[in-house]
């Protein structure tokens, strides 16, 4: 089948605004980060790309728009892999520089050869340029957060199979030309334009899917406003938020991440036994023995049921392990000191990002259910997330 150059222009460039508009569209509507941003940008320079072929097919003598389109195509490709380095928090200044000269190359060698070049002009510098950062947005999608996130195969692999397409026009057109049959026939516009639908497709749903992980991650909450006690320790919507995004840092850097939670058994009760003033001294002494034992980097905040949650950043798993352990003394010596009336029972949860994940409610999640786990064990203090309950530190006891 043989589609003419303007319908085929018409088809692609129908099938890339759709998604583009749909991506930037998201893009606006949602609170981005920077790779996000990068990505829009690419839909955008994918669709003046498809403007500029239906000028070109719809106008004669319109050589200017090959230019426009070339460039843009080279950019777009290089924009892609630009926003897969910024996912992986990695630094794009350098390499933005890099894309916006190959660009501009592509675009003085059409103008060079001018109306006589055709369609083709200057097509070794757009198929070898697209080949490049194609193969380079494939193999960055193949590491750091990227490549522990499952979606972002489908992109690697789009990515490689426009690399490996590119490579083979610029191979073939270099050696046995534009107009030979082997090119028109597997590697013409007709292929070019079905691959293109078919990429772009892909690449928006992987892109989205990936956008909306990253947002996840940092939590979606929308308020801006931070919610504190009094004391300094943040309330649970404000410590989701924070935590969020300190585990997305961590995870395009992979690097380990840890929640510790403090539960206090039978506060209730206490305040039954001997009244809501002890209750509440007994909460203020926990809180503050937290807030002085904790790293100085470590975000402290605290669940709806009063549950401590301290955010830090081990150096090891035995490192976290410590740390519980510390904090766990000093609540009790503190509570002794304070002239407490009773001892609670204090259990202590700790999850890691290399056990649990970088979701941030996960690891939460795990952190409170592994500081129950504590609370109802006879012999261990401290619960590590996803191990067997193993003693850390001195035994816990209730009336110790």
């Amino acid at each position: 089948m043989t589609i003419d150059p303007l319908t085929l222009s018409l088809m692609v460039a129908l099938v890339v605004h759709v998604a583009g508009v749909l991506f930037i569209v998201e893009t606006m509507l949602r609170k981005e980060d920077r790779s996000g941003r990068v990505w829009a940008l690419a839909f955008l320079a994918a669709m003046l790309t498809t403007e500029a072929y239906m000028v070109r097919a719809a106008t004669e003598g319109s050589w200017w728009a090959v230019a426009v389109g070339n460039a843009t195509f080279v950019a777009g490709t290089g924009l892609v892999w630009l926003g897969c380095r910024s996912f992986n928090d990695r630094t794009i200044q350098r390499q933005g520089a890099i894309v916006a000269l190959a660009a501009a190359a592509t675009a003085i060698a059409v103008v060079l050869e001018g109306d006589a070049g055709g369609d083709w002009a200057g097509h070794w510098l757009l198929f070898g340029g697209n080949a490049v950062f194609a193969a380079l947005g494939a193999a960055e999608a193949w590491r750091g957060a990227m490549r522990r996130n499952g979606t972002a195969i489908g992109l690697g692999i789009v990515l490689g199979i426009e690399a490996a397409f590119f490579g083979a026009r610029l191979v073939v057109s270099v050696t046995v030309g534009t107009d030979s049959e082997l090119f028109r026939v597997w590697l013409g516009r007709e292929v070019s334009g079905i691959l293109t639908i078919v990429l772009t497709i892909v690449a928006v749903v992987v892109a989205s899917v990936l956008r909306a992980e990253s947002v996840r991650m940092r939590g979606t909450d929308d308020s801006a406003v931070l919610a504190i006690a009094p004391d300094g320790v943040l309330l649970r919507s404000t410590f989701l938020r924070v935590l969020g995004g300190r585990l997305m840092r961590a995870n395009r850097r992979e690097e380990l991440f840890g929640v510790l939670a403090v539960h206090i058994d039978a506060l209730p009760r206490i305040a039954t036994a001997f009244g809501a003033d002890e209750a509440e001294h007994v909460r203020q002494t926990v809180r503050a023995a937290a807030r002085r034992l904790s790293p100085t980097t470590a975000v402290l905040g605290a669940d709806d049921d009063g549950t401590l949650l301290l955010a830090f950043q081990p150096a090891t798993l035995a490192e976290a392990r410590q740390l519980a352990a510390r904090v766990h003394r000093a609540m009790l010596d503190q509570l002794r000191t304070a002239g407490a009336q009773v001892m609670p029972s204090i259990g202590m949860g700790v999850s890691l990002t290399s056990v649990v994940g970088y979701d941030h409610r996960a690891i939460v999640a795990s952190a409170i259910a592994a500081a129950q786990r504590a609370i109802g064990s006879d012999d261990t203090s401290v619960v590590l997330a996803g191990e067997e309950d193993v003693p850390v530190g001195r035994r816990r006891s209730s009336n110790a």
